[in-house]
C-alpha cells in the first residue's frame, strides 16, 4: 500500500534546571490509488484514459488541474506561451511563475501533487504556421503527439482555425473532440462535442447552426469586451476568472461523462452534445448561470451531408 508522511516537530517547555526536549511527530497518511480515488467512484475509469488538452488560458488551465483531480491517467498539454503577470487575474498561478511556460508550470504542479497523472507536453502553437513550413518537421510531429493514443481531443484553445484543424483531425482519425470557448467579458461561452458514431452532426454543422439559422444560439458578450493593454502585442478579452471557471468547469464535466460513459457506475451520461450558458443577459446584468442544451444535428448546407 503506497502511504506518505508528514512531519511536525514539538518543543516541551523549559523549566529551570531542565533541558528542552524536541521532537518529532510522524503523520501516516493512506495514498494508494484506491485511497485518493475512493471518493470519486464514479470516475473510476478515468485512471486508464488519456486526454490530449490544447491551449492552458484562463479556460484550459484550470480544466488541467481538475482533469488531474479527477483522476485522468495521463495527460497531454499543449502550448507555447509563458506567464504573464497580466494574466495572473485569471490564471491559477501568480506573480512567483512570472516568465515561465505554461506547460511547465502546470506539468510540475501536477506532478508534485497529483502524481498518479503522467503528464507529457509539447511546445506548440498550433494556430501559428511555423516559419518554414516545408522543413520544419518538428511542427508536424507535435501535431501528430497530440492525437497519439489519446482517448479525447480537448480544445480550449478559443481559437477558430485551431478547432477548425483540430476537429478535422480528430475525424479523420475518429477521436472524441470537444471544444470550449468563452465570450467577450466572459458573459458566457460555448461547449461542443462530437463523438464518432454517436454524435450525428459534426463541428462545421454546429458552426452553420451558430452563424447560419442560429438554431443554436450565441451567448451574451460585451460589445466593448475586446482590450489591449500596453505592452501586450495582440488585443485580448475582458472578463473575470470566476466568470470563466463556469465554462471551464462545464467542459470538464462532459469531457468527465464521454470518457466514462462505457464504463459500469461512471459519471451520468451527457445527453447533449452542444451547451451554451449565459451569466449575463442581453444588456450585462448579472443573472444566475443559464444553460441550454441542444443535440448536434446534421446541417443541410454542410459538407458532410454532400459525403453521404
Amino acid at each position: 500500500m503506497d502511504g506518505y508522511l508528514s512531519m511536525s516537530k514539538s518543543k516541551k517547555a523549559q523549566k529551570k534546571d531542565e533541558i528542552q526536549l524536541e521532537g518529532v511527530f510522524l503523520q501516516p497518511h493512506r495514498g494508494g490509488l484506491q485511497d485518493v480515488s475512493a471518493r470519486l467512484p464514479f470516475l473510476a475509469g478515468m485512471n486508464n484514459k488519456k486526454v490530449s488538452l490544447i491551449g492552458l488560458g484562463c479556460l484550459g488551465a484550470p480544466c488541467a488541474l481538475e482533469l488531474a483531480r479527477s483522476g485522468i491517467g495521463q495527460l497531454h498539454l499543449v502550448d507555447d506561451d509563458t506567464v504573464d503577470l497580466g494574466t495572473t487575474v485569471r490564471w491559477p498561478f501568480g506573480s512567483s511563475e512570472i516568465g515561465n511556460y505554461k506547460v511547465d508550470v502546470l506539468e510540475r504542479f501536477i506532478q508534485e501533487n497529483y502524481p498518479y497523472t503522467n503528464v507529457t507536453k509539447s511546445f506548440c502553437n498550433l494556430g501559428i504556421a511555423p516559419l518554414d513550413p516545408i522543413g520544419d518537421s518538428n511542427h508536424l510531429e507535435e501535431v501528430e503527439r497530440v492525437f497519439q493514443e489519446s482517448d479525447l481531443v480537448f480544445d480550449a484553445s478559443a481559437n477558430l482555425n485551431v478547432n477548425h484543424l483540430l476537429s478535422d483531425l480528430a475525424q479523420e482519425r475518429q477521436l472524441p473532440y470537444l471544444a470550449i470557448t468563452v465570450t467577450y467579458g466572459a458573459w458566457g461561452g460555448h461547449i461542443v462535442r462530437v463523438r464518432p458514431g454517436k454524435t450525428v452532426g459534426c463541428w462545421q454543422c454546429y458552426r452553420r447552426f451558430l452563424d447560419g439559422d442560429q438554431t443554436i444560439p450565441y451567448a451574451h458578450g460585451d460589445p466593448r469586451g475586446l482590450v489591449q493593454p500596453g505592452g501586450c502585442g495582440t488585443p485580448t478579452y475582458t472578463g473575470a476568472g470566476f466568470d470563466a471557471l463556469e465554462i471551464a468547469m462545464g467542459g470538464v464535466r462532459m469531457a468527465a461523462s464521454t470518457l466514462t460513459e462505457n464504463e459500469q457506475n461512471g459519471y451520468p451520461t451527457t445527453p447533449w452534445d452542444v451547451a451554451v450558458i449565459n451569466l449575463r443577459n442581453a444588456t450585462g446584468e448579472m443573472i444566475p448561470p443559464h444553460w441550454q442544451t441542444f443535440p448536434l444535428q446534421k446541417h443541410p448546407g454542410c459538407a458532410c451531408v454532400k459525403k453521404l
